[in-house]
């Protein structure tokens, strides 16, 4: 019983990982990447799970549905570097 709950959790995993990179399939260029981790105010040693905490807060600040004062143009930019680093780390 062990080993099904465990290759269940397996399966879901992989496929969380597909639908995380879904639809991305292009290679970013180095400078592309790295102006991502400036956006993100990150060095390039960060991890996926601090890009992903990194881009939540930051779509919480610029997002235009929060708040009035949002910048649209600055949240696309924040949404297209995430989806670099994404394809990033979906290369290495």
């Amino acid at each position: 019983m062990f080993n099904a709950i465990k290759n269940r959790a397996k399966k879901i995993a992989e496929d969380t990982k597909e639908a995380f990179y879904e639809g991305l399939d292009e290679t970013p260029t180095p400078q592309e990447v790295m102006e991502a981790f400036k956006i993100f105010g990150l060095s390039k040693e960060a991890s996926l799970q601090e890009i992903k905490s990194q881009f939540k807060a930051l779509s919480k600040l610029y997002h235009p549905d929060t708040k009035s004062n949002s910048d649209s143009e600055q949240f696309m930019r924040i949404k297209e570097a995430y989806d670099v680093l994404k394809l990033h780390y979906k290369s290495t």
